[in-house]
């Protein structure tokens, strides 16, 4: 009787297109078996919002990309030592925040990031969600609110606009936020509630729709 075929690794379930049903658990254990080539697959999940949180907090898209590069190089280098059971993507949004804080301590002046939240550059209303019938009045209104929202984001210290940005923008639970800053979660929506009323102070009723 010939042997029984052996259970796909999580490897051939990639060759096979099916690299969302591999979890991050399965390819880490994949990476410290020796078949580190499967990192590429936490890089091509996580590469675009680990990009766009180090965008929206350096303000500088060509540093950003670096810098995002460099947080999935050191997440490389330190697997061995990544704690079982703990969540990947959080460790891996705490190495982005460090490297963009050092980053931004060696800056004399900090810029301002006034670029598209939304891809398609599609405008984007105060809830968050994009406007699906708008008139370019309209359009014109809801793009003068985001580059007000963003502005003011990103004038805001380090340690407000790194909540807002997680929250608001990787939607990110207060105890994933928790994780990535090694905070208690009261800390976390402490800074939370005092960026929004910061917010609030430079923008008043615009923001009402939208905090």
């Amino acid at each position: 009787m010939a042997d029984q075929p052996s259970p796909p690794s999580p490897a051939l379930s990639v060759a096979e297109g099916l690299v969302t049903q591999v979890s991050d658990e399965a390819v880490i254990d994949r990476c410290l078996q020796g078949d580190l080539e499967c990192f590429s697959i936490l890089v091509d999940r996580y590469r675009e919002a680990i990009y766009g949180f180090v965008r929206h907090l350096i303000g500088d898209p060509e540093e950003a990309c670096d810098l995002a590069q460099e947080a999935f190089v050191r997440a490389y280098d330190a697997l061995p030592r990544f704690r079982p059971g703990a969540k990947f993507s959080s460790w891996l949004y705490t190495i982005a925040a460090n490297l963009c804080r050092s980053w931004l301590r060696k800056q004399k002046h900090r810029p301002l990031s006034l670029e598209e939240l939304s891809p398609e550059g599609e405008p984007i209303g105060p809830e968050g969600s994009q406007l699906e019938v708008a008139s370019p009045e309209e359009i014109h209104a809801q793009r003068e609110f985001r580059r007000r929202v963003l502005q003011a984001v990103n004038q805001l210290p380090t340690k407000y606009r790194l909540v807002v940005i997680l929250r608001h923008l990787n939607d990110l639970s207060y105890q994933e936020m928790a994780e990535v800053l090694n905070l208690p979660v009261t800390t976390v929506e402490h800074r939370l509630r005092t960026a929004r009323e910061m917010l609030r102070g430079k923008l008043r009723r615009e923001l009402e729709g939208w905090l």
